[in-house]
């Protein structure tokens, strides 16, 4: 019953903001059988209770995010926030006192395990002179803390507190590690992925940014462990203790589980924030990748240089320029017309106004990407998002298996037999020039997580992916605009 009891303690908590402060074995009881809802235990005694403004609960997931990464320089933030600690706190002698009082606390375990890691600590062994010395640094940091802390306690800490060590004294009969900091961490991971508002929001933004201005890149080693930690699955570092932000479990989300998750209203606060980031990646990629292709198609269709002939020499003009030829372009009407329309431009020309090039941080956060992708979804998702390759029969494959699976297109447009017929057919003709075992696995992977998406989850790619190719269509448009037309 300890997770259920948990879960219950850290919804009312978080969610709620009402609590039972008296959570002890006696008021915790087992249901013979479940409810019609599906319950299976339930509080009783609500003598003892306590609320908490939408506000501190924040304020206090975002304590519980730093305290279990160990930041405790913006620990001391979030306690200045919560009343704790005033403005002006002098931050160089508080956090070394919470770095020795918390860590201990964090590693869980119970007063036992506290006093034993406190000890470590302040170096206090079995020897007299040991624990001497170590007493009196400890007696030294107490004193720091009543006579250079001003801290104070707001009204409901010390019942939140007296509901947590009782929680954790039911919890340690169980289980003699046990600490509900990091016990507590995957539902602190849901809360950031599923809410929006401002103070969760910057928090969310801190643990997938690190920190960085609103022009840092997201880390998405990051965003892959926050979607593993709100499953359940978190890597530590210092010795088990604090949460690894940088690490994947092993055991973590599989590419199925995590596009549905994802996808449901469970993500709904990280997808908003994403919204403005993926659009960005999408115009890096998409811009490598139209440059790369042009630069591939002048090298293609470039005719070869004349050969010289002897004593005669060259003789024969020499090959022209294809990126310096103006051709007339099929373009986007202009003045909002829905009218294709016709420019005269090089493709050199043509490729630097549809896709600009990328500057040196772009071109660094794009290969990043390009790794990424390589990782998750193999090597020739990595070349090609890299622009390698770009006109090449193992790149219409990969194309065609992302129409195929349903990520690329509203799967109502793929519905129909005469659509089928068609893909399957230009699939079977690329398949006989050239046969790629890798993207096939690839597509088989994205299909089958596609397939296991309900029809909210399907419904919500669906719109995401319109969305974006609205975007890229209309900054295009954008882009073009300013060319001047001759039909």
């Amino acid at each position: 019953l300890i997770p259920i009891a948990q879960e219950a303690f850290l919804t009312q908590l978080f969610e709620t903001g009402f609590f039972h402060a008296d959570p002890h074995p006696g008021n915790i009881l087992k249901l013979n059988q479940p409810t019609e809802e599906g319950y299976v235990m339930a509080l009783i005694d609500c003598g003892l209770m306590a609320s908490i403004d939408t506000i501190d609960r924040d304020n206090m997931i975002s304590a519980v995010i730093h305290l279990a990464n160990k930041d405790y320089a913006s620990l001391v933030d979030d306690f200045i926030k919560l009343g704790i600690l005033p403005p002006d706190s002098d931050r160089a002698a508080i956090i070394p006192l919470m770095d020795k009082a918390l860590t201990p606390y964090v590693k869980g375990g119970g007063a036992k395990k506290y006093e034993e890691e406190l000890m470590k600590l302040y170096g206090m062994d079995d020897t007299m002179q040991s624990k001497v010395g170590g007493f009196q640094a400890m007696t030294q940091d107490a004193l720091t803390v009543l006579n250079d802390v001003p801290f104070s306690i707001p009204p409901y800490f010390a019942i939140l507190g007296r509901a947590i060590v009782t929680l954790e004294g039911v919890a340690l009969t169980g289980d003699p590690d046990y600490g509900i900091i990091m016990e507590s961490y995957p539902f602190i991971a849901r809360k950031l992925l599923s809410e929006d508002r401002p103070e969760i929001q910057k928090a969310l933004q801190e643990v997938l940014y690190s920190g960085t201005s609103d022009n840092g890149s997201i880390k998405f080693n990051r965003l892959l462990a926050l979607l593993n930690n709100a499953a359940g699955s978190v890597s530590t570092q210092d010795g088990a203790a604090f949460v690894d932000l940088d690490s994947v479990p092993e055991d973590g989300l599989s590419f199925d589980d995590g596009l549905k998750f994802l996808l449901s209203d469970n993500a709904e606060s990280l997808r908003n924030l994403l919204e403005t980031e993926v659009d960005y990646i999408v115009d890096i990629l998409s811009r490598q990748i139209v440059r790369q292709a042009v630069n591939e198609a002048i090298i293609s269709f470039t005719p070869p240089r004349p050969p010289s002939l002897p004593i005669f020499g060259d003789i024969f003009p020499p090959s022209p320029k294809l990126d310096e030829v103006t051709l007339p372009i099929l373009l986007p009407g202009v003045n909002g017309s829905s009218s294709a329309s016709i420019g005269m431009l090089t493709l050199k020309e043509f490729s630097n106004i549809i896709a600009p090039k990328l500057n040196q941080d772009e071109e660094l956060f794009a290969l990043s990407l390009s790794d990424a992708a390589g990782e998750l979804f193999g090597e020739n998702v990595a070349e090609f998002l890299r622009g390698e390759s770009v006109i090449s029969v193992k790149s219409a494959q990969l194309i065609l298996s992302g129409v195929r699976s349903g990520v690329l297109a509203d799967s109502n447009l793929l519905s129909s037999d005469n659509a089928k017929n068609v893909l399957n057919s230009v699939g079977s003709l690329l398949s006989s020039l050239s046969r790629d075992v890798a993207t096939d696995n690839l597509e088989k992977k994205v299909s089958t997580a596609v397939s296991q998406l309900d029809d909210k989850e399907r419904k919500c790619l669906d719109e995401i992916t319109e969305e974006l190719i609205k975007r890229i269509i209309s900054r295009a448009t954008e882009r073009l605009a300013g060319v001047p037309r001759l039909i």
